[in-house]
Order: C-alpha cells, then sequence, then structure tokens
C-alpha cells in the first residue's frame, strides 16, 4: 500500500490530542477550559510547523503518533505496516541489511552511547556484502549493545527507534518524504545565502 506523504497526518495528530484531552477531561484531571486552550494551542503549533517547514513538520507529525508509551522513542513496525500490513518485520530487516543503514546507526550510537561497540558494528557492516547477510534489530543490539533500536516481544511489541533513527527509516521506506526533505534542504540553504549577500 503506498503512504501518501500528506497522508491526513494533520487530522491524525490532532485526533491523538483531542483523545489524550478527552481522556484528562473524563477523570476531572483537567477543566474545559484548560482543554480548550490546549486544543487552540495545538492547531497554533501545527501551522506555525506547517508555514516554516512543510515537509519536516509532516514527517514530525507522521512520527508523532508512532510515539511508543515511553514517549523517546518511536514503533518502526507501525511505520513499516503502512509499506507491508502483512510483513513489517521484513522491510525492517532490509533496512538493517543495507551498508549505509548500518553506518547511521554507528553514528547515532557513537554520539549517545559509550557502551557501543564499534568493533562488532564493523564486523556487521562487513557481513552486508554477502548476499545471504540477514540482520534483526535483536541481533544487532545483542552484538553491539546498541540502544538506538529497542526489540520487544508480546502485546504492543517490535522494534522501536530513537527520533533520528526513525527519520532515517521512514525517509529510506518512502523516497517521497526524502525527496521533500531534500527540496527543503536546498530552499533553506538558497534562503540563508541570500539572507547573508
Amino acid at each position: 500500500m503506498s503512504f501518501d506523504i500528506y497522508k491526513d497526518a494533520v487530522a491524525e495528530y490532532m485526533d491523538n490530542i483531542e483523545r489524550t484531552v478527552k481522556e484528562l477531561q473524563e477523570r476531572s484531571a483537567i477543566c474545559d477550559e484548560t482543554a480548550e486552550y490546549t486544543l487552540e494551542n495545538a492547531r497554533k503549533t501545527i501551522q506555525k510547523y506547517l508555514e516554516t517547514n512543510r515537509p519536516y513538520a509532516q514527517l514530525l507529525m507522521d512520527l508523532e503518533h508512532l510515539k511508543h508509551k515511553d514517549k523517546t522513542t518511536y514503533s518502526l513496525t507501525e511505520i513499516a505496516k503502512k509499506k507491508d500490513e502483512t510483513n513489517p518485520s521484513y522491510i525492517i530487516q532490509s533496512w538493517l541489511r543495507n551498508n549505509n543503514t548500518l553506518e547511521v546507526l554507528c553514528l547515532w550510537e557513537k554520539e549517545h552511547n559509550n557502551d557501543f561497540n564499534l568493533e562488532e558494528a564493523q564486523k556487521l557492516i562487513d557481513k552486508t556484502k554477502e548476499p545471504s547477510f540477514t540482520l534483526t534489530a535483536k541481533i544487532w543490539i545483542a552484538n553491539t549493545n546498541a540502544k538506538g533500536l529497542t526489540s520487544k516481544q508480546g502485546k504492543g511489541g517490535g522494534t522501536f527507534a530513537h527520533h533520528e533513527i526513525a527519520i532515517d527509516f521512514i525517509t529510506w521506506l518512502f523516497p517521497e518524504k526524502r525527496y521533500e526533505l531534500s527540496k527543503m534542504i536546498l530552499a533553506n540553504c538558497l534562503l540563508l545565502i541570500k539572507n547573508n549577500i
């Protein structure tokens, strides 16, 4: 199934916020006035994002409703289901067997994880040249002590990733998102050059 880069992300994002606000109201955790203020503030924030960097804002909203309950990671499994509902784990494995993907993961780990085993990571990167090579998030984590990806079994399980890694995955999976972000970067660079002349 093709995933349109503007597929109701704003509506999904607002639905998510509205559900949360309604739950808080039902539990008497917030009053009606606070609820209305929260929703209005969310609408203004979305509008501001869209006015400045629409592709990036769109990507953030696509990711926002895929946040794990820990509030720090995003579900790669749910993102992959937008491409292949029946076999999202295969999509994630295809991404992980890509040499560039592993290089990006190494960069993230070197910046955020002092216990990362770069030597083991390099062995896995070298294996990407082998035609029969397969890699799962669990193997990557076990061999390298990686923290950027997590893998959970059972209900609510799947593969989860930190923000930058999730963006890499979604832009790898949907070339139209990568293209839109490239255009945004170019437009911002040209604007900076113009303003500095």
